[in-house]
């Protein structure tokens, strides 16, 4: 329309909208491109059996027959079938459902499902496209859009400023034709610039980039971004829940020792042993050894030939204890045992047969005999307890003074197992205290050493509380009045983290094994541990590649950064939209020139949004965000908007009455709205510092070498405005400060009345 009627340089607008347009592709396609390389790094790579040797390779290089190898925390990228071994799988991803299934030789495993215990080989079936995964994927009906409120706000200015733009510019070139002695030219500038206004066309590049280059900037501390508004989700965050393992502790577990049943039936005697003094460091068999220790390295050696060494815990004790080249262990154990995997519910692993099970794990779930359980219990410290007993199907037969006997378990012994505590754990658990995020641990070891480790790394107020010793489990109460969860099962975490949302938490889940899936997929945002589970890292929005726990709280940092400074810029934007929607509507129905014409928009929206959102948004800020995005952006956009409209609305009738030129008219009325736009961006941008005030003195700058230097008015059109013109410039100015305060007391008022939550 600007092009018919021949005035280019109004044209300007479009040179705007194709750079955002290519500054914001160029943004998204570097972070894309960081991303990528990342997710290389993250990425599951598939073991094979080629010449019954294992290789890891690419996903793309496996191909239909191959023997995939298949562990604990492995999701299975194709469709395949168990040759070999057994395991128990979480097929949530595909089914719904999450309960573990035992898949045995002959079993299909399907794409999507993830290992929660055992290892196999299993032949691959389909690839590609052919997956079940895939064709989930390619029929699913509904896409589900990210929980986000920029996200929501920003679909929804484009959804409802496309609606209107037609109808209103029909009606606005319509009205301007209404006007006499307007010309053609004039009419098409005038309403082109009404509907230009109403279109926030940097407001989309603005949280573009800012995300892109958060991405970009995290991806320097080896964070992988796989949602891009997790970073808003994560900003927003006011409650994290932590495992111990990853976060309070390296992951690395060390075997402090063992100790007998003798030994601790003699130290719970004495009321001042240390239970470091009862702990037996491990030998070997070059040592001369009791019989009891005999019995106990014996059942260890025989429970490890078979189980695998695929966590923290059984690589510690496969280091310390699987003596036996492990091809003849297995060999010579797997005639007479078959193998029971660990997995999360269990809670333990081991070896069966027809007459006798030898288990290894949690005491409370290897045995029910009390004695044993509080036996356990008296070992205190920064230790994980492994509790080894051997069950028989009847009565044991042999007695002796040195076990502790019920009719069908036998204690063999504990393995008491060292965590290395993170040397930034109390540097981490400070920074969330500052920042009003509330810590929660959530995690399936025992709670003396949950409880023990959260106060040697400086947790504050522990109030800790065993899941697995409660009847009933009123998951609300339970988040009200404790912050440390312990013997917490997958089911029972998500469930926590459901009582956690329900309160109105914002609420972050770390985890690094199978074990969280359930709950890091029910939390708002979730961040998985580089070296933990495929599936986990699959699961989660947020990707450690280093394991490197202390990088969450500059990813929150990022995030406030980003997610404040865009309210404060989007107010600019939204103030411009919400004055050029009124004003469009107003001047389809009065008979009075448009005040504006598209290159003086231009500057405006160059001086006074586009470049001042820009530095806003770039600038360090790392509050707590406490209201809702779009409160925030209405306390302020909303009588901005208002008021230059009653201002411009007084301004044309006046000009109307007075006889303004066109020229006059639209220099008046970018001057009010100029002056009127600095308000706004003092009041977003307070306090002042150097930057801000600095932005502030640029800005005027900008527009006093507009209205000021001959060439560079000429171009804008701008004209000096008569001593009784800039009289009616200044009454207008007054009442519109006036009125500004006025709007945003009674939009404060009414956004903590109806937007409070």
């Amino acid at each position: 329309m600007v092009a018919f009627v021949g005035s280019y340089k109004n044209m300007l607008f479009i040179l705007i909208a194709i750079a955002n347009t290519f500054i914001s592709i160029i943004n998204e396609i570097r972070a894309q491109k960081i991303v990528n390389k990342m997710r290389l790094i993250a990425e599951q790579k598939p073991t094979i059996l080629k010449d019954g040797k294992p290789h890891q390779v690419s996903p793309d290089e496996v191909q239909k027959g191959d023997i995939t190898v298949l562990a604990l925390g492995d999701q299975v990228l194709y469709d395949s079938v168990i040759q070999e071994g057994q395991v128990e799988v979480n097929e949530a991803f595909i089914t719904g459902e999450q309960d573990n299934i035992l898949k045995k030789p002959g079993d299909r495993l399907y794409s999507g499902s993830f290992i929660v215990s055992g290892t196999v080989k299993a032949k691959v079936e389909k690839i590609g496209s052919e997956n079940s995964l895939n064709k989930i994927e390619q029929s699913a009906k509904t896409i589900k859009t990210a929980d986000s409120q920029l996200f929501t706000l920003m679909n929804n200015i484009v959804k409802y400023i496309s609606y209107a733009l037609i109808p209103i510019g029909a009606l606005l070139l319509w009205a301007r034709f209404r006007v006499p002695d307007t010309s053609t030219e004039v009419a098409v500038t005038s309403t082109v610039a009404g509907l230009i206004n109403m279109i926030p066309e940097g407001l989309i590049l603005l949280t573009s980039s800012v995300l892109a280059l958060a991405t970009i900037r995290l991806s320097k501390q080896k964070v992988l971004v796989q949602d891009l508004y997790s970073i808003e989700t994560l900003a927003r965050v006011d409650s994290i829940c932590l495992d111990k393992t990853g976060t309070l502790t390296t992951g690395n577990m060390t075997v402090k020792g063992i100790i007998l049943p003798a030994d601790i039936s003699t130290a719970s005697s004495k009321s001042s042993t240390t239970p470091a003094s009862i702990i037996t460091p491990a030998k070997d068999s070059a040592h001369a050894i009791t019989p009891a220790e005999k019995r106990l390295l014996k059942a260890l050696e025989a429970i490890l030939s078979l189980v695998p060494a695929d966590n923290a815990t059984s690589h510690a004790l496969h280091a310390k204890f699987a003596k036996t080249p492990k091809n003849q262990a297995t060999s010579e154990i797997a005639k007479y045992y078959e193998l029971i995997p660990f997995s999360s519910d269990r809670k333990y692993s081991g070896i069966k047969n027809n007459k006798e099970e030898l288990l290894m794990g949690a005491t409370e779930f290897v045995t029910d005999n009390e004695q044993i359980i509080n036996q356990a219990k008296s070992i205190t410290g920064n230790y994980r307890v492994i509790t080894v007993v051997k069950k028989t199907t009847g009565r044991v037969a042999e007695q002796s003074n040195n076990s502790v006997l019920d009719f069908s378990t036998q204690l063999l012994g504990f393995i008491i197992l060292e965590d290395e505590l993170r040397q930034d754990a109390k540097e981490i658990l400070n920074f969330f205290y500052d920042n009003d995020v509330a810590v929660n641990i959530i995690s399936g070891d025992d709670l003396a050493t949950v409880t023990t480790i959260a106060t040697q790394v400086g947790f504050k107020s522990p109030k800790a509380v065993d899941i697995s010793a409660l009847k009933t489990k009123n998951y609300s109460k339970l988040v009200q009045d404790y912050n440390i969860f312990t013997r917490v099962k997958p089911t029972e975490k998500k469930e926590l983290i459901k009582a956690l949302k329900k309160q109105g938490n914002t609420v972050a889940m770390t985890g690094d094994g199978v074990n969280d899936i359930l709950a890091m997929k029910e939390a708002d945002c979730s961040i998985a541990i580089g070296e933990g589970s495929d599936a986990a890292r699959r699961a989660s929005k947020l990707v450690l590649l280093s394991s490197d726990f202390k990088a969450v709280p500059s990813i929150i940092a990022e995030g406030r950064q980003s997610i404040n400074n865009l309210e404060r810029s989007t107010s600019l934007f939204l103030a411009k939209t919400v004055y050029a929607g009124i004003l469009a509507v107003l001047f389809t129905i009065l008979p009075f020139e448009y005040p504006f014409s598209p290159i003086e928009m231009s500057l405006l929206n160059f001086a006074c949004i586009g470049y001042p959102g820009l530095i806003l948004a770039l600038e360090t800020n790392t509050k707590r965000i406490k209201n809702q995005f779009l409160k925030n952006i209405l306390t302020y956009s909303v009588p901005i908007g208002l008021t230059v409209s009653i201002a411009m609305l007084a301004l044309a009738v006046i000009a109307h009455i007075t006889d303004f030129t066109h020229a006059e008219l639209n220099t008046a009325s970018v001057f009010v709205t100029f002056a009127i736009d600095i308000t706004l961006i003092y009041w977003i941008s307070r306090p002042l510092n150097k930057l801000r005030a600095g932005l502030l003195v640029s800005i005027v700058a900008i527009m006093a070498t507009a209205f000021f230097v001959p060439f560079i008015r000429n171009f804008f059109e701008f004209t000096f405005l008569s001593p009784n013109e800039l009289i009616i410039v200044a009454v207008i100015l007054a009442a519109s400060f006036g009125i500004f305060t006025a709007f945003r007391l009674l939009m404060r008022h009414l956004s903590a009345r109806f937007l409070s939550h």
